[in-house]
């Protein structure tokens, strides 16, 4: 089975992982945003859309720069993290816009482009 993009569960994974790194709870975490737990697990699994005023809150309590919840980038220049997040969000768009199955092949076909990169990149 082909599997569905969803940029929540990167974004989701990712704050996961920091909230982990910076040893915090799942309840010290949520009360400093004003959420329950259920919502922060939603949130690091990924099956909510997460707004970009949470997302604020989250870069600032987990004192990480937002661009790493959306690129995965650890530090980039302002410019560089603006273009990211400008595709990102063209893309975004964009696959909202497709039907279920459209969303399923444009996938399987960023994923084969992927591997095809990366098997170059480690031919080098």
């Amino acid at each position: 089975m082909i599997k569905e993009t969803n940029p929540y569960k990167y974004i989701g994974s990712r704050i996961h992982k920091i909230r982990l790194q910076k040893n915090m709870e799942r309840e010290v975490f949520a009360n400093a945003l004003g959420l329950s737990v259920n919502d922060i697990d939603s949130i690091e699994n990924g099956s909510v859309r997460i707004t970009m005023d949470v997302l604020f809150n989250i870069s600032t309590i987990l004192e990480t720069e937002i661009n790493y919840f959306l690129t995965g980038l650890e530090s980039c220049n302002i410019k560089e993290a603006n273009d990211a997040l400008d595709k990102y969000m063209e893309t975004f768009k964009f696959m909202e816009s497709l039907s279920l199955k459209q969303r399923q092949i444009f996938s399987k076909l960023l994923d084969n482009a992927h591997n095809n990169s990366h098997k170059k990149s480690v031919k080098k």
